[in-house]
Formats: C-alpha cells, sequence, structure tokens
C-alpha cells in the first residue's frame, strides 16, 4: 500500500503567465525570411550564383528557427513531477531540477545586461545573463519583469507561472517546506 498523499506523486502541470511573445517570434523572422527568398529566388542575376545562395541560406536559416520556437510557444509549461520540477518548452528546452536540490525560491525584477541571448519582449528562453544575479536558465514568458527565481548550487533558473501562489505552495510542499 502507498500511504504518499497523491499531491505528491502525481505529476501537477503549470501553465506559464500568457504573454504575447510568440508575436515576436512571429515578426521577427519575417524580414529574414522575405530577404532569404528574395536572394533565392528573385536576386540580381549579375549577383554570383554562390553569394545569392549563400545569402538566402543564411537568412532563412536565421527566420525558421524562430518561426518554429513560435509554433511550440503554447507548449511551455512547468510540471512538478515526483522529486523534480521539469521547466519544458517544445522539444528545444527541458531543465530537470532536483527538489532536493533548490536552495531558495524567490521573486524579482531582473537587470538586463547587454549581452545578446534568447530574450524577446514576452520570452526568455535558454541561458541569459542578468548583470544582477548572473546567468539564470530561463523558460519564461517575461524577460526581466516579475521572474520567479528558483536556486540550486548549480544554476539559476527562470520561470513565470500563471498561478504563481500556487506554484509556490505545491512546489514547498513538494519540498516539505
Amino acid at each position: 500500500m502507498n500511504d504518499a498523499l497523491p499531491s505528491q506523486t502525481a505529476s501537477r502541470i503549470f501553465k506559464p503567465r500568457p504573454s504575447s511573445g510568440w508575436l515576436s517570434l512571429v515578426l521577427l523572422p519575417i524580414p529574414f525570411i522575405a530577404l532569404g527568398l528574395w536572394f533565392l529566388l528573385l536576386g540580381d542575376p549579375r549577383m554570383p550564383l554562390l553569394v545569392r545562395l549563400f545569402n538566402g541560406i543564411v537568412c532563412t536559416g536565421i527566420g525558421l528557427p524562430l518561426l518554429i520556437l513560435a509554433f511550440w510557444f503554447p507548449g511551455m509549461r512547468y510540471v512538478l513531477g515526483p522529486g523534480e520540477l521539469i521547466l519544458r518548452y517544445g522539444p528545444v528546452l527541458t531543465y530537470r531540477i532536483p527538489l532536493s536540490g533548490i536552495i531558495r525560491v524567490r521573486r524579482r525584477n531582473l537587470a538586463i545586461s547587454l549581452w545578446s541571448s534568447m530574450r524577446l519582449p514576452g520570452l526568455a528562453l535558454f541561458k541569459v545573463p542578468y548583470s544582477d544575479v548572473g546567468t539564470v536558465r530561463m523558460c519564461a514568458t517575461s524577460a526581466s519583469r516579475h521572474i520567479l527565481l528558483i536556486e540550486t548550487e548549480d544554476a539559476v533558473y527562470g520561470l513565470t507561472p500563471a498561478d504563481e501562489e500556487g506554484f509556490v505552495a505545491e512546489l514547498k510542499s513538494r519540498m516539505g517546506v
């Protein structure tokens, strides 16, 4: 017989805060893809073919991955499972955080650094450098405002659950805090 509480054995899925980050992922690649197609299909015939192909492939190669990321936007989720927290964004981003390794949970507004990263209005993914807390592994629908930070010995994770109070309560319950 299993004496564990159902809430501690069953996984619970939390959605991120709503945002228009998907719009950034749709609008940003349009000029790249348009320019890439122009080079590939309509480019100046006086331009060497290899130059047109290179430019077309590079421009399209920048735009298409962003469109693919936009497709996965609705699937962003935070899964509290038995013994771990999983932050997921499609098949390209999965962070597994053992609950036993969590040192601190806090909410912060982050100071954006000038270094390049996957950070757009309404979306922050992968490792993002911040000037006040260092590198944060982001899976969030905000780049800097009202970020819930999960700190472990090895890394800091940033997320934006829609039901932040419910998420934190469930997380602490599963951690035994």
